[in-house]
């Protein structure tokens, strides 16, 4: 049986998301290009910053179980919208990780993909390693 370790909390409200430790709050709104007032942040900047910023914390792992470090280290989220077949939109993910100066770094990324809880939960995430 597992242990819950952490549970992030966060409440959307119409135009906004505030997490109930106060440390996020952000207004959120639909980009102009899918025919929203843009001017804040949205929905697919959020997905792309959870998904880089959880795999670059698995990769934090992973190099230290290696003894390397992360100096110079990226991931660069995207999410990418195509209208779906029917009602909505359905949504491609793509990670482009790159890690200078460390030695076996597809091994690295493999295991911190092992890691990443994100990366587990969510299906056909492209992660490419870039040089």
């Amino acid at each position: 049986m597992s242990q819950d370790l952490y549970t992030a909390t966060v409440t959307a409200t119409d135009g906004s998301v505030t997490s109930t430790d106060d440390v996020l709050t952000l207004d959120v709104h639909e980009p102009t290009d899918l025919g929203g007032p843009g001017g804040a942040t949205n929905p697919e900047q959020l997905m792309a910053a959870a998904l880089s910023s959880c795999l670059l914390e698995s990769l934090r792992i992973a190099v230290g179980t290696a003894g390397g470090s992360l100096d110079g280290a990226s991931v660069e989220g995207a999410v990418t919208l195509a209208a779906a077949d029917g009602a909505g939109y359905d949504a491609t993910y793509r990670l482009s990780v790159t890690l200078p100066g460390v030695e076996n770094a597809g091994d690295v990324l493999e295991q911190a993909r092992s890691i990443c809880p994100f990366l587990k939960s969510v299906t056909g995430v492209d992660v490419a390693l870039t040089s």
